[in-house]
């Protein structure tokens, strides 16, 4: 299996350059679904269950979504040390980032969902639609937060 390393260190360079809610964010509205409300994008990311998702939630489209990716690495006989190198990945350049957001625990799901990306591009390259989506939504710099439509709901704070 090959591992897409170079990919992987040109992740670390996009994701030093994310600057979160900044006054000029535009966001697709036809790629994504935004929403400029907090608590519903709050409420999306921790509470809310997708009907359309069989009664899913947020992180469980995430994980599942995931479970896909390591999926391939299981695929292969060296798949325990295939699986801990994915593992080691660490993202040092999360710690630059400016999130503007005091609640922690908004703050640790956006990192671990950066570390995902970055993990996916590693393991398939840019071939997973949804990581790549995903990633897209963070380096224009929203949150993303839930599904709905078919779309990933991205928060970015209204224009002032």
């Amino acid at each position: 299996m090959d591992f897409h390393y170079e990919l992987l260190e040109e992740t670390r360079k996009e994701i030093r350059d994310i600057q979160f809610f900044r006054e000029d964010v535009e966001i697709n509205a036809e790629e994504y679904e935004v929403i400029h409300d907090y608590d519903e994008a709050y409420e999306n990311a921790f509470d809310g269950e997708y009907g359309e998702l069989e009664g899913q939630t947020w992180v469980d489209i995430i994980e599942d979504n995931m479970a896909e990716v390591r999926g391939i690495i299981y695929e292969h006989d060296n798949y325990a040390e295939l699986d801990k190198i994915v593992h080691d990945i660490k993202i040092p350049e999360l710690k630059d980032i400016a999130f503007p957001i005091d609640d922690i625990s908004v703050k640790e799901e956006m990192r671990n969902d950066i570390v995902l990306c970055a993990k996916s591009r590693f393991i398939c390259g840019k071939g997973n639609a949804f990581f790549e989506s995903l990633f897209k939504a963070y380096k224009l710099g929203g949150w993303p937060c839930g599904w709905r439509n078919g779309k990933i709901i991205v928060y970015v704070p209204a224009k002032k």
